[in-house]
């Protein structure tokens, strides 16, 4: 887990800078159905702030404006900002973050890129996290390859998949409630992206000493019991690690995929000898102006060692949300789900009063999982080799609400969701607030995490 900045801080910032004075700018066309149905809702955001913050007309001031817009722009910029972050296996950690680089990097040359240190403690176990992280699109042969590195030392999630973003913090500093596994990583891990059009390679090494972490910290703010009092111990030893992934929009048709697999051997200096394949695909069909039907698939398969950080799991937002976060795990995985979007803002279709900055949208879910292989926290093997077993097979049905709002980060939105497990391990229903992507399945594209 890298350090986040809170969330009175991130919720600030955006809403400073929604309020600024709108910028003309030729608007992006969506990529997808649902793609355009949800950019339209957070576009909301801009065009209700967008009212608040029309400027005045001044006597003097543009001519200030425009003589400022005359002289050089600033090519770097520096800045510095409070940072924190809160774990049961960390507690408070309090930082610094430093960013220093091109704030609008040409599209058509090379630039000096952009660098982010960063400097906290973590005051549970009494360490020092941080590190730095350099990002760049340079060209070589005219063909843009962007460019990411980052050495220090942080805690990370247990489980590689998991995409939870600033809700597990919040969860542990309120309530008690995150779920997430946690572990340690001191080293360096760097990757190179390259995308043409309608597809997408990245090729990345890691060298890092991963070590396993406890619990240090059982207070929250409302004073509640742990929802996971433990952490799943990862294995410890250092981890060198090839990773590959190709990832596609396909031409004409609504489907989308993404193929992944890493790799970490002895030869390489690894103390771990194991190969990772994931492999997932999503189909956008829109339903008209209605709505829009989102089918996705994963299957994921381990083989070599079995350590707890290069397993699948399953429970969520991502995956199933009638599940814990990360309650089933083993050496391999396969799900199906569907997704049913509306098009529509239902206060509206309701007639209630609302601001525009507030389009909510429902949507309707499905889905049916299963793991197969050693189950990390209990040790239990569960059948299947290639395949789960048929008895193993985990299904649910549920409901959502949807907010999309250009507050938050790219391509993300606000999801609270009730979920019914369906079948032979039916039992209470879950509620559920996550914030979720499109194709939550397929991982995020280049910048979305920034």
């Amino acid at each position: 887990m890298q350090m986040r900045p809170t969330v009175a801080i991130v919720l600030a910032a955006a809403l400073t800078a929604a309020a600024g004075p709108a910028r003309a700018q030729t608007p992006a066309a969506p990529d997808s159905g649902l793609g355009g149905f949800l950019g339209s809702f957070a576009d909301s955001t801009d065009r209700y702030f967008g009212l608040s913050a029309a400027p005045v007309d001044t006597a003097g001031l543009d001519t200030v404006l425009f003589d400022s817009a005359l002289r050089p722009r600033r090519r770097l910029e520096l800045g510095v900002a409070p940072a924190f972050d809160f774990s049961r296996v960390d507690g408070s950690v309090p930082g610094l973050s430093a960013t220093f680089g091109a704030a609008a990097p040409d599209p058509e040359r090379n630039g000096p890129g952009r660098l982010k240190a960063t400097i906290a403690r973590a005051t549970g176990p009494g360490v020092t996290l941080g590190g730095g992280r350099y990002t760049n699109r340079v060209r070589i042969a005219r063909q843009p390859l962007d460019v990411d590195l980052w050495g220090g030392r942080r805690t990370s999630d247990l489980d590689r998949d998991d995409q939870a973003g600033l809700l597990p913090m919040a969860r542990a500093l309120l309530s008690g409630s995150d779920w997430t596994q946690y572990l340690r990583e001191d080293g360096f891990a760097g990757a190179l992206a390259l995308r043409r059009g309608w597809w997408r390679v990245r090729a990345g090494y890691d060298d890092l000493l991963q070590s396993p972490q406890r619990t240090t910290t059982t207070w929250n703010l409302l004073g509640h019991a742990l929802g996971r009092p433990g952490n799943l111990a990862a294995a410890p030893g250092r981890m060198r690690e090839l990773d590959y992934a190709a990832a596609a929009h396909w031409p004409r048709l609504p489907l989308h995929t993404e193929l992944a697999y890493q790799t970490s051997s002895r030869r390489l200096g690894s103390d771990f000898e194991y190969r990772r394949l994931r492999a997932a695909a999503a189909l956008d069909l829109s339903l008209g102006r209605a709505a829009s039907l989102v089918p996705q698939f994963l299957y994921g398969r381990l083989t070599g060692d079995p350590v707890p950080q290069a397993a699948f799991y399953l429970g969520g937002g991502s995956t199933l949300r009638s599940r814990h976060l990360d309650e089933l795990g083993g050496s391999g995985v396969a799900l199906a789900k569907v997704d049913l979007v509306g098009a529509q803002d239902l206060l509206a279709l309701l007639r209630v009063p609302h601001p525009a900055a507030l389009p909510l949208q429902g949507g309707l879910f499905a889905a049916t999982s299963a793991v197969w292989g050693r189950d990390p926290s209990t040790g239990a093997v569960r059948r299947g080799v290639d395949w789960p077993d048929r008895r193993d097979w985990t299904s649910e049905a549920g409901a959502a609400l949807i907010y999309s709002s250009a507050i938050f980060p790219q391509r993300s939105s606000l999801r609270v969701s009730c979920a019914w497990p369906v079948g032979p391990f039916a039992g209470a229903s879950r509620w559920r607030i996550s914030f979720t992507r499109a194709f939550d399945l397929l991982g995020p594209e280049p910048g979305d995490d920034e």
